[in-house]
């Protein structure tokens, strides 16, 4: 992995740090995020973080510094920091801010990133959280407890807890040395992957209920209206790991979950076995993401969505 001098320059230079992340935050946006602050406070530094998000799942509460997210300590900065956002719209409503800060470094491992700062560090790792971690390793800083945490975390995730294609042989020798730091992976690994409130159970049985097979089998879509979440008394932010249950299907080669997060705006978020390359599809609708796990947002009634989504995903599966 190489990183600019001007990555390292940049931010040894810096004294008040504004870190950015996507809309929709994830636990690699956060863990890479949150572990970037707490490094960053580290050698003496000031940062916030900016994530445009109403609610931020209750699941990322154990990742030290997710509560402090948008409570800005700070006026000015001199350096903006965007983690984990494959283009400049998936700021949201803080790209403007990220814009107007002198200084704008774009870290990221997203293969479609458009390297939209002053300065780029983009590498098709695992995760932003993989990326991190090296940069922090160059600046001969060692994290600590809660650091590794946010990184784990972060790279766990990404990765499926390493069950995707994303996952290398340095993932697992990055993850070895977190691991050093005496990280609880049994805290984590079930905020991650298990932890579910009895409305994302009821979130889930309806989910369940709205799955559908098309292509033949080979894709399926499960599909969320905004008053399934209401009725079920969760936010729209508490839909993640539904999608596996889609592309966990027998002959099923790509599954989507859409969910509606705003009337007649639907995210849509992509998973695939490895047969087609997920971001492909996404690109179509003006997102982005990994092969195996893409994501865009998508205008109109649920039925168009789904009619656009089968439309376009029969291309690459017939």
């Amino acid at each position: 992995m190489k990183i600019s001098e001007k990555i390292f320059e940049a931010i040894h230079n810096s004294k008040k740090i504004a870190i950015f992340t996507h809309i929709r935050p994830d636990a690699d946006a956060l863990g890479s995020s949150c572990a970037m602050k707490m490094y960053l406070e580290k050698m003496g530094k000031s940062a916030d973080i900016y994530v445009d998000a109403e609610e931020i799942s209750l699941n990322y509460n154990f990742i030290k510094g997710v509560s402090k997210i948008n409570y800005p300590a700070l006026r000015e900065y001199d350096t903006a920091i965007s983690l984990d956002c494959a283009d400049f719209t998936r700021l949201g409503k803080y790209g403007t801010m990220y814009q107007s800060i002198e200084t704008r470094l774009n870290i990221d491992h997203h293969i479609t990133n458009d390297n939209f700062g002053t300065y780029n560090c983009v590498a098709p790792t695992s995760s932003t959280g993989e990326i991190v971690y090296a940069i922090f390793k160059s600046l001969h800083v060692s994290p600590n407890r809660d650091i590794a945490t946010a990184l784990y975390s972060a790279i766990a995730s990404d990765t499926g807890c390493f069950q995707h294609g994303n996952t290398t042989a340095n993932t697992h020798k990055v993850v070895g040395q977190l691991l050093k730091y005496k990280v609880d992976i049994n805290k984590a690994n079930y905020f991650l992957f298990k932890r579910r409130s009895w409305g994302q159970v009821m979130l889930m049985q309806t989910g369940l209920k709205n799955l559908k097979l098309f292509l033949d089998g080979r894709l399926s879509i499960m599909f969320l209206k905004a008053n399934n979440f209401k009725e079920c008394g969760v936010g729209t932010n508490e839909s993640f790991g539904l999608v596996d249950y889609c592309v966990n299907i027998e002959k099923v080669e790509v599954g989507i979950l859409i969910s509606e997060i705003k009337p007649n705006l639907y995210a849509v978020s992509i998973r695939g076995k490895g047969n087609i390359d997920c971001s492909k599809l996404a690109i179509e609708f003006g997102g982005g993401g990994h092969p195996d796990a893409a994501g865009c947002n998508i205008f109109g009634s649920c039925n168009s969505v789904i009619g656009k989504l089968v439309k376009t995903a029969k291309k690459y599966l017939c």
